[in-house]
């Protein structure tokens, strides 16, 4: 049995990245899957108010976290946009006692090394995450006396664009759980919808045709999306749908020992 915590900057970090992968953790494995969502959302839309939009994105992410199946979802509450104001060790510090708390053996998140990555919640995430997951295990790091030192073991690292990602997970039967779980973030649809006809209108590009689109068109062409991406991801290892990650071992015992202790789900490719 092993604990799984994603920690996210935004409500739909996770299900665009690795909600494929956790849903398989939880329904094939019995994992528990804890997530930890930084921000509040407040900058994921152009039309909505700041107090409608928080609102709505904890609600949202709740009812995707059911869809997966996960044990909670977590609020950091920080605001959106701005993560690179706040002191990293603030952050690597909350990170690490949540991790401490539910005893976390597997971490997924952002990676701190990819580049290419164009959001500073992203980055700021990345590597504050990346920290917590190093030094989980020393008692002079995170909030002194709150839970003792817990190590975690492995970590899988996810990107818009991946490099040394070798590890790829079969998401073709939880495909549609994912998707699922995406569209449950109406606000972060939304914004998506909006993004792409402000990006055609500064083209020129006449899309004229989704300017008023009813709901269940707007989430088929975003499913329709996610598909098309996932079978992209999974071309090199042969699946009909993957995610694709970083795979990462932490600690010293495998070396000491000189064999393999830690037996990932998902080993990587070259494995």
């Amino acid at each position: 049995m092993k604990t799984v915590l994603v920690v996210v900057a935004h409500g739909d970090d996770m299900e665009f990245m690795c909600a494929g992968t956790v849903c398989r953790w939880v329904k094939e494995y019995n994992f528990p899957v804890y997530e930890l969502i930084l921000t509040d959302n407040r900058k994921g839309t152009y039309t909505l108010r700041e107090s409608e939009i928080i609102g709505r994105s904890k609600e949202e992410a709740i009812e995707a976290g059911n869809v997966l199946g996960l044990k909670e979802v977590r609020f950091g509450n920080f605001i959106d946009g701005e993560l690179e104001d706040i002191p990293r060790k603030h952050i690597r510090n909350i990170i690490i006692d949540m991790i401490r708390e539910i005893k976390a053996n597997i971490v997924l998140s952002w990676d701190p090394f990819a580049a290419g990555e164009d959001h500073p919640d992203h980055r700021v995430t990345a590597m504050a995450t990346y920290e917590a997951v190093s030094f989980s295990s020393n008692p002079n790091f995170g909030t002194p006396g709150l839970y003792p030192p817990h190590f975690v073991s492995e970590a899988y690292w996810f990107a818009k664009k991946p490099e040394n990602a070798l590890t790829f997970v079969d998401i073709t039967e939880s495909i549609d759980k994912k998707i699922e779980a995406l569209l449950k973030h109406e606000t972060q649809m939304e914004l998506t919808f909006d993004s792409l006809k402000l990006e055609a209108e500064t083209l020129g590009i006449d899309l004229s045709g989704l300017a008023n689109v009813d709901r269940d068109t707007r989430n088929q062409i975003i499913a329709n999306a996610v598909k098309d991406y996932t079978a992209e991801k999974g071309r090199v290892p042969g699946y009909k749908h993957a995610e694709q990650f970083r795979y990462e071992k932490f600690g010293m015992i495998e070396m000491v020992l000189g064999q393999e202790i830690i037996k990932p789900e998902f080993p990587p490719i070259n494995a």
